[in-house]
């Protein structure tokens, strides 16, 4: 059955990528596939902190593949500079999205190209769970839409955020593991956890009032900053605190599945064996997911004359909150889920 449906996905993803590619009919504006590139200007420039950068002016030429132009020709010159910073780089074959004198490429094809491999690599290694995993991030993107239209209607952000987390991890949960004593014990866990961090947060952030944090970043919203950054960092941490909540409890269901008679005493130092595990990987995931969200800009200034400790002090801070705050989140699910678990499966709860 699974090679079946594996040759189904092959099938369906040939297809949708074929769709996707040719989907030029679909888009309002002018679309162009290129056929030629031509270096018409080639300078170096200098800026204020003496770095040397190549800009070039370059004549691209396509046919346009939709709308009343279609099949035409057309050329157009574009500025392109050697990092490509704040312009792209086009090859032979790209397609970009035409506005004026302004050109942008066509990305469609390749998020698609990853969605496939997404989803046919996950179905390969994690069978029908593998799916259902994909089909509980589809559903919890619903409920965050949900969420912010239910904000726009003038309902708490942090309200919402609280009962969002809970529910992305009812569902997740339910989904990957199906109703059984471990999901219900890692269900209670985040439960617990979620208000946990909301109450050491509304604390941390009483007393110290966000100082020293830059919030250089987000100096654009026009709400206040405490709608926002509070449930930011909660949300930040469910998907850590879901993770370690069903590791525990299922490596707790697993050793009273072994031995029925053994002791809490045992669980308990086990279940702390098994924390000092994935405490350090778990955070070393939140540490490098945030890193590598502010490493483009780090690159920047540090070749622009910044030091490392500047650019942390005005634009790194904040990322470093949500990684500490991730952290805690996930140091405290630890005892909390283990204590959960211990009480459930002791009891027999099925």
């Amino acid at each position: 059955m699974k090679k079946i449906i594996i040759v189904m996905l092959f099938f369906v993803s040939i297809f949708f990528l074929f769709f996707v590619y040719n989907n030029d009919f679909l888009y309002s504006k002018e679309i162009m596939k290129i056929k030629n590139i031509k270096v018409m200007n080639e300078e170096t420039l200098e800026n204020t902190v003496g770095l040397k950068e190549k800009h070039y002016t370059k004549k691209i030429t396509g046919i346009i593949t939709n709308g009343k132009n279609k099949n035409k020709k057309k050329s157009l010159l574009y500025e392109e500079t050697y990092s490509s910073v704040i312009t792209d780089k086009y090859r032979v074959g790209d397609k970009v999205i035409l506005s004026g004198n302004d050109i942008e490429l066509k990305r469609d094809f390749y998020v698609a190209l990853l969605i496939v491999i997404f989803v046919n690599s996950i179905y390969i290694v994690g069978s029908f769970k593998g799916l259902l995993s994909i089909i509980s991030v589809v559903l919890n993107l619903i409920i965050f839409y949900i969420g912010l239209y239910l904000y726009f209607k003038g309902i708490n952000l942090l309200f919402i955020t609280v009962i969002e987390m809970i529910a992305f991890g009812i569902l997740s949960l339910s989904l990957a593991s199906g109703i059984n004593k471990k999901t219900l014990s890692a269900i209670i866990s985040v439960i617990i956890s979620t208000f946990v961090m909301m109450i050491l947060l509304l604390t941390v952030v009483k007393i110290t009032n966000y100082k020293g944090i830059n919030f250089n970043e987000i100096s654009f919203l026009t709400v206040p900053l405490e709608d926002v950054i509070l449930p930011e960092l909660l949300i930040g941490t469910v998907g850590a605190i879901m993770d370690v909540a069903i590791t525990m409890s299922s490596s707790i269901s697993e050793l009273v599945d072994k031995d029925k008679n053994i002791s809490v005493k045992k669980l308990n130092k086990s279940s702390k064996e098994i924390g000092k595990d994935i405490m350090s990987t778990m955070s070393n995931v939140l540490f490098f997911t945030y890193l590598c969200a502010g490493l483009p800009i780090f690159v920047l200034a540090i070749r622009n004359g910044f030091s490392i400790y500047n650019y942390i002090s005005t634009n790194f801070t904040l990322e470093l909150s949500r990684f500490l705050i991730g952290s805690i989140g996930i140091i405290m699910t630890i005892p909390i889920s283990t204590f959960v678990s211990i009480k459930l499966m002791k009891r027999g709860v099925k």
